[in-house]
């Protein structure tokens, strides 16, 4: 299957995903200014315009890929 996402998708694919604890010291996940509040388990992407459309698709495989 080929899908062709635009730069809004992208983000969207990210915004949608958080990465597994191990992969929270990752240097593109802290590039792209995530962060984590232990007390409402909720995650957010705080520098997503730093990336490179490239770099935002590598940044979803590692969330995704990050709970396997």
């Amino acid at each position: 299957m080929k899908i062709e996402l635009d730069r809004k998708a992208l983000e969207t694919l990210v915004k949608g995903s958080q990465p597994y604890y191990n992969e929270f010291e990752n240097p593109l996940v802290k590039k792209a200014g995530h962060s984590y509040s232990d007390q409402y388990s909720r995650t957010s992407w705080g520098r997503l315009e730093n990336l490179t459309d490239e770099e935002l698709y590598k940044l979803y495989e590692i969330c995704k890929n990050s709970w396997s």
